[in-house]
């Protein structure tokens, strides 16, 4: 199912979620004893989640969350007790990337349920950011060819079709990709038009 990297010190807490987890399908793919421990096997393990109990390290839990923000590599749930709460809550906020689970008293269903969740609004949550990149980037070929053709229907006296064509060619006995091309001739319109 889902490979976990987990970073619980507490024995007791440890084996009750590592069970868990496991019994559910999910792979325990490490566990980490330290702060920089944990960060190298996140980035070098890659796991869809993982699973750290609230001070686990001597690193400081803000810069931890810092650096994990900026990797977005997986999302964390951080397994804290009621009192905890609050001192969590105002270093997250509400993030993506961070979920705090109240493990006291631990519930088994509760636990899966919520990891399963995570995981899987993570999954789609990083689905839609690529879908958005696609389009942008669609976006700004489709301007840079919209322009190009209009410097090459101007220079050449072509109409839109053939501007295109020539477009399409070029891109095809260059190699190149089209919005490449485009770029190109747009770049040498504007150093020739000084």
């Amino acid at each position: 199912m889902f490979k976990v990297i987990l970073a619980i010190k507490n024995q007791k807490l440890f084996s009750v979620v590592k069970n868990t987890l496991i019994e559910n399908g999910y792979t325990v793919a490490d566990t980490a004893t330290d702060f920089a421990d944990c960060l190298r096997k996140i980035r070098v393990l890659k796991p869809d989640i993982v699973i750290m109990e609230y001070g686990f390290s001597v690193g400081s839990m803000v810069e931890m969350i810092d650096i994990l923000k900026n990797d977005r590599i997986c999302p964390v749930v951080i397994l804290a007790n009621q009192a905890q709460r609050s001192n969590i809550e105002s270093v997250i906020l509400e993030d993506d990337e961070f979920n705090i689970f109240l493990y006291s008293p631990f519930n088994k269903w509760a636990f899966i349920s919520f990891v399963e969740t995570i995981v899987k609004n993570w999954m789609r949550l990083r689905k839609l950011e690529e879908q958005i990149r696609k389009l942008q980037d669609d976006l700004e070929t489709r301007k840079l060819v919209e322009r190009a053709k209009g410097i090459l229907m101007k220079e050449l006296k072509l109409d839109e079709e053939s501007a295109m064509r020539k477009l399409q060619k070029l891109s095809m006995d260059h190699q190149m990709p089209i919005k490449e091309v485009a770029k190109r001739i747009i770049e040498w319109k504007l150093k020739n038009s000084k």
